[in-house]
């Protein structure tokens, strides 16, 4: 069972390995790359289930696939979709931009032991 503050940080680090799988440069857009991830966090996250929901995400981006690192967080937060998903809908712009940061820091550590596999290791060793 997860807290609050778990359900938090791993919804947060599922949108940062979607917004991290996005081509940015391929949106021409004159809009601000934030406003649309945030509004298509907000739109995605009506879906009945979270899985339809980041399929949609990936979708309104282009995505055919997403990395297995999202898949495993997809299902770890599937007990508790429907907290994800309204979180998702009612705070979109605090945690898209909280999953922004959070993909500026993935690629900044790439090759570097992150917080996440850290916490996958402590799990791990629980076990």
């Amino acid at each position: 069972m997860f807290t609050e503050k778990q359900i938090e940080d791993k919804t947060v680090e599922l949108l940062a390995i979607v917004y991290n799988s996005i081509n940015w440069s391929k949106m021409h857009t004159s809009k601000n790359p934030h406003d649309i991830f945030n509004h298509r966090v907000r739109a995605a996250s009506r879906r009945a289930t979270l899985f339809e929901a980041i399929s949609k995400l990936a979708n309104y981006f282009g995505l055919q696939s997403l990395p297995t690192e999202a898949i495993q967080l997809t299902q770890e937060l599937r007990p508790y979709e429907r907290v994800v998903l309204n979180k998702m809908y009612m705070e979109h712009i605090p945690m898209s931009m909280m999953a922004i940061m959070r993909a500026k820091e993935r690629r900044k550590n790439k090759g570097q032991i992150t917080i996440f596999e850290t916490l996958k290791e402590e799990v791990l060793k629980d076990e």
